[in-house]
């Protein structure tokens, strides 16, 4: 790893990382590395990041043994990345999208989603006024759909609203939580919830209806979006303009049908068992893992 984890987000995972006896190196410290691998068996190395994909490659080199990456987004066709993902044993990516900027020059491409636990996410008791969360990291492409959805609640009477993310924003009516990792608890007790990627899977998981927005509006997630789709898009890409009156009204319907939003969130839930489960996602992974290595 390189430039994370900080020392704040370090300290939530030490006691974790200790049981596990995890050891983390600097990718930039190769002689640290090559000291604490020399004596260990190692069968396989999994690269999750770009910045370490020329560590990946150089070390199965010397070790003689394969080396797998996982694309987790868009943009890693670029040039510099095509050798390491041309000589890797497989690539795994998290979704079609990705796959398909990565199969001109990679071989062995899995599509394998990103994964939920749904024992840390699961549904609490839902009273009271209906709650909605917004869980975003925004950058300037995200900022209108933002700023939009935010102006959509402002607009809805009745309901809490919380938001997760690193930026602040307009809303009046909003309780802001700043940028967390911990959302479990939040998404267990609110009814609706409203992002992209692994902020919906959550949601979902969490027993909430889910509104997918991004530098789209995708909408309301409904049964009859997921139905008959291998691979669900919740990236929040694939949708129309942004505009706050159109959230409003799908907002305002899911606020005023309690039956039709407990129906969706009861859904969610059952969809996030069956599309996202962390555990049949790590079974696939380890599949891939006994392929390469024979």
């Amino acid at each position: 790893m390189d430039g994370f984890p900080s020392k704040q987000s370090l300290a939530l995972y030490r006691d974790l990382l200790d049981e596990l006896g995890a050891v983390i190196n600097r990718a930039s410290d190769k002689a640290a590395l090559m000291r604490y691998i020399k004596e260990k068996k190692i069968d396989l190395i999994h690269a999750h990041s770009s910045l370490t994909y020329p560590l990946a490659k150089t070390l199965a080199g010397r070790m003689r043994i394969p080396y797998v990456i996982t694309c987790h987004g868009l943009g890693l066709n670029k040039p510099e990345n095509r050798p390491y993902l041309r000589d890797a044993r497989a690539v795994i990516c998290i979704s079609p999208r990705v796959a398909g900027t990565v199969r001109s020059y990679a071989k062995n491409v899995s599509i394998i989603p990103n994964g939920v636990d749904l024992q840390e996410f699961r549904p609490d008791v839902k009273s009271g006024p209906v709650k909605i969360a917004f869980v975003a990291r925004i950058d300037h492409r995200k900022q209108r759909g933002y700023e939009q959805f935010c102006k959509a609640v402002d607009l809805l009477d009745n309901v809490e609203f919380y938001i997760a993310s690193n930026k602040t924003s307009p809303s009046k009516t909003a309780r802001h939580l700043g940028w967390t990792n911990e959302v479990a608890s939040l998404l267990a007790k609110t009814d609706i919830v409203a992002g992209t990627g692994r902020a919906i899977m959550e949601g979902l998981a969490a027993g909430n209806a889910a509104v997918v927005i991004g530098q789209t509006y995708q909408g309301i997630l409904t049964p009859e979006k997921a139905a008959n789709k291998q691979f669900l898009d919740v990236s929040g890409l694939a949708g129309r303009n942004v505009c706050y009156r159109t959230i409003f009204y799908d907002l305002a319907g899911l606020v005023k049908n309690r039956p039709y939003l407990r129906q969706l969130q009861k859904f969610g839930r059952k969809l996030a068992a069956e599309k996202f489960n962390i555990k049949i996602h790590a079974t696939r992974v380890i599949q891939i893992y006994k392929e390469v290595t024979g």
